[in-house]
């Protein structure tokens, strides 16, 4: 046996002595999850991407999750070959990531290497694919003690990009949503990443999607029409607004977390909007990349004089932040109280 083929068995046994430790300390993803997040703060970025291979094994229906984080660790260390392994390692038991991924600063270098290209064609022949048959989808829950006898405020929740119902009504989610409301999640049939949608792409397919889920909700559920609140994250922040300021859908107000700006977004729409009566909270990020463009956008508010809150929350990216059921209701109080001197 030569020195070469030692060396060799001796890697293999670290690597398998380093697995069998690992699977000692984790049993759950949300363990590893929590030691990868302690690794990235403390820049320990091998040792993320060590435990991130174990895991891309390990939990297999967190693939898409894994192979994220583990193209992150690997362009943190400049070690864009083994991003595009991992992303090809996706790619062969079909999961693809969308085209926006690779605008954020930390992938761009990925671009430049060999092998990118036929990431991105079979990245696109896939997209094309699942476009072929994906469609709107409806997710509507009725209240605690649900009555068909009597009429509900109606809640539209609109997920974000890369994201699907099944994602979405675990992060938007209330007490007086679940007490009070029929609840519409709705998924846009528009494809932009293996298992998520966005409302972006064609936004007058948005607005009737959204129209569509309105008036079929109407025809089967007893929804107050006067009480409807619109809301959610992001691309579906911009869906929200997109069907307020055309009043695709008649509501009382809306609810925002990190939204992009629709093209809708005017000083004119803004004022219509309130000669409607419509009310509307914007939450965003301190750190959310958006955070200057919501500044804007509230000061149209202001200045057409559209009842509003806007919370800036400290420390936050584009994310969900804690505590969002909270906010909710809090968001849903708002859109409900008129003082006395609007009234």
């Amino acid at each position: 046996m030569n020195a070469y083929t030692l060396l060799l068995i001796a890697g293999f046994l670290a690597f398998a002595f380093c697995a069998q430790e690992i699977a000692a300390t984790f049993k759950t993803y949300q363990e590893m999850r929590e030691r990868l997040g302690e690794l990235y703060l403390q820049q320990k970025y091998s040792e993320a991407a060590e435990l991130l291979l174990w895991a891309r094994e390990e939990f297999p229906d967190y693939l898409f999750n894994n192979t994220y984080n583990l193209v992150l660790m690997y362009a943190r260390m400049d070690r864009y070959d083994k991003a595009i392994e991992a992303l090809q390692y996706a790619l062969d038991r079909g999961l693809w990531f969308a085209p926006y991924f690779y605008e954020n600063e930390v992938w761009k270098p990925l671009k430049k290497q060999t092998g990118f290209n036929r990431i991105q064609e079979q990245s696109e022949m896939l997209k094309l694919k699942a476009q072929k048959t994906a469609k709107q989808e409806l997710l509507v829950l009725t209240p605690d003690k649900f009555d068909p006898d009597k009429t509900y405020p109606l809640f539209i929740a609109l997920h974000g990009g890369s994201e699907n119902i099944e994602i979405f009504k675990d992060r938007w989610k209330s007490q007086k949503m679940s007490k009070e409301f029929i609840t519409a999640y709705v998924q846009s049939s528009q494809v932009i990443s293996w298992n998520g949608y966005w409302w972006h792409g064609d936004v007058e397919l948005t607005k009737r999607e959204i129209a569509d889920a309105y008036k079929k909700i109407g025809d089967e559920y007893p929804v107050n029409k006067d009480s409807v609140i619109i809301g959610g994250f992001s691309s579906g922040g911009l869906a929200a607004l997109e069907v307020v300021l055309s009043n695709t859908v008649p509501v009382a107000g809306f609810i925002v977390l990190c939204p992009d700006r629709p093209a809708s977004f005017n000083a004119e729409n803004v004022r219509e909007a309130k000669e409607r009566g419509t009310r509307g909270v914007l939450i965003t990020g301190e750190q959310d990349e958006r955070h200057p463009m919501h500044d804007e956008m509230v000061k149209i508010f202001e200045k057409e004089g559209l009842p509003h809150q806007y919370i800036v929350i400290p420390d936050i990216p584009h994310t969900y932040p804690e505590g969002l059921d909270e906010k909710i209701d809090a968001a849903i109080d708002h859109v409900r109280k008129a003082s006395i001197i609007e009234e």
